[in-house]
């Protein structure tokens, strides 16, 4: 059978168009749908806007730091909108990279959204006339991303999600945030750096679930020391508005809290509602994710799927990555098996001081059964020692093998912890040992010592 492409792709976030512009440059025909921006959820809503605002409001912790240092700093301010719009100018440049990118590879890009007729044809819906084509591909590459999940309370019509976040033309003088995952603790921050009054108000005791707990419990404190306030173990009863357009939440222990503005960042879902994934027999599980094998293939043959709609690690990177593996298995050496490598990979949490680990966590190395010795240290930064004593620490963690020497995991809260575990995780993917870090000379005075001095 003759088909329109060869592949189609839906979703022109980082798996789809890294696929289609390698897939293109492999010498497939390709083309590509998008309902909103190119971009996806990292560059229109997510990793890169979310990067500048944390950028932007923590200058007022080096304001902080210069006034120690002798400096000046009288009259400062800050203008939200403009700001806003020098961020939203930087998004459309990058948006439009991407469209150009793929114009240049020869990808062929349809405005609208997608679904399936059956198992080789898509229909596309025209975003502006509402028009819809049908067109046929011999592969099909599912990856629109993932979408912003609200708590089923009465009430979370007057709340915000993540999506909404981006678009506040002011800054709320006084927030609550719902959730303590990476998105609820990051914007938290971003809105305390900015001036603004934020409680975090989460189900548990603790933010970060999932992550290294003595690191997640370090970065919480630290958290507490720029002013953020937390209600732990609690959940929403229910959110009203007064008639001053305040919002009042009522929480299961009778407590209430009143602002501005309340924030849910309780969760992202996999975006397959418009997709009628019935017509193509696709298999989903319980959440909604796509099941995929470890190859990004779903249980039909052709039809693969990548990024957040698989649910399985939500990072850029990793979407880029499966794209790759998906595009060279189609179209590349077809005897070289490639799968997707989940294992070590670097994450970042943009929280205020940062937080960033590579490998297990002490928790999970314990599960998976290694016999661990744990190496931790915090010390206050070079730039915070002519403060007070209760300036912002730093906190380094080590998770050793004790039978093989192997580094399982390295963990950071602090200053430049992004970029300082990405060096890091080089050595953890290679299987670098204690004795590794150990005979590895410093660099002086910097915080990254702190992994090669550890005893």
């Amino acid at each position: 059978m003759n088909y329109d492409y060869d592949l189609f792709v839906i979703g022109a976030g980082s798996a789809g168009v890294r696929a289609s512009r390698w897939a293109a440059s492999l010498g497939a025909k390709v083309a590509i749908a998008e309902k909103y921006r190119y971009g996806g959820t990292c560059v229109i809503r997510g990793c890169v806007p979310k990067k500048m605002m944390v950028n932007a409001s923590s200058f007022t912790h080096e304001v902080h730091v210069m006034k120690q240092h002798g400096w000046s700093v009288d009259g400062i301010s800050h203008d939200w909108n403009q700001f806003r719009l020098a961020r939203e100018k930087e998004i459309e440049r990058l948006s439009s990279l991407y469209q150009k990118t793929l114009n240049n590879n020869k990808v062929e890009m349809f405005h609208g959204s997608a679904s399936f007729v059956d198992q080789h044809t898509i229909a596309i819906k025209n975003t502006e006339n509402g028009e819809v084509k049908n067109i046929t591909a011999k592969n099909i590459l599912i990856a629109p991303g993932g979408k912003p999940q609200k708590l089923n309370v009465p009430g979370k019509e007057f709340t915000i999600d993540s999506n909404d976040f981006f678009k506040l033309e002011e800054r709320p003088q006084k927030t609550l945030v719902l959730g303590a995952g990476f998105i609820g603790v990051e914007f938290a921050g971003v809105l305390n750096g900015f001036g603004s009054d934020v409680t975090i108000a989460l189900r548990k005791e603790f933010i970060l679930t999932g992550f290294d707990h003595s690191s997640r419990e370090f970065l919480q404190n630290e958290m507490i020391k720029t002013g953020i306030k937390f209600k732990t173990k609690v959940n929403v009863e229910k959110i009203e508005k007064d008639s001053q357009s305040k919002l009042i939440v009522t929480f299961d222990n009778g407590e209430q809290w009143s602002g501005d503005s309340v924030i849910m960042a309780t969760g992202r879902v996999p975006d397959v509602s418009d997709l009628a994934l019935e017509n193509c027999q696709v298999k989903t599980n319980d959440y909604g994710a796509i099941i995929v094998d470890d190859a990004g293939k779903t249980n039909i043959d052709h039809i693969y799927a990548a990024g957040d709609v698989i649910d399985k690690v939500n990072l850029t990177p990793v979407a880029l990555h499966q794209g790759m593996v998906i595009t060279e298995n189609i179209f590349a050496d077809a005897n070289k098996k490639r799968t997707f490598d989940l294992e070590n990979i670097p994450q970042a949490v943009f929280s205020q001081p940062p937080y960033s680990g590579v490998g297990l966590t002490e928790e999970k190395a314990n599960e998976l059964g290694h016999k661990v010795k744990i190496y931790t240290s915090s010390f206050r930064p070079l730039q915070n020692t002519l403060g007070s004593m209760d300036e912002q620490k730093t906190y380094c963690k080590l998770i050793i093998d004790e039978d093989s020497q192997k580094v399982l995991g390295v963990h950071m809260v602090g200053s430049y912890a992004a970029e300082i575990i990405q060096g890091f995780a080089v050595a953890v993917k290679m299987g670098a040992t204690k004795a590794d870090f150990d005979q590895t000379i410093g660099i002086h005075p910097s915080s990254a010592e702190e992994f090669v001095t550890m005893r």
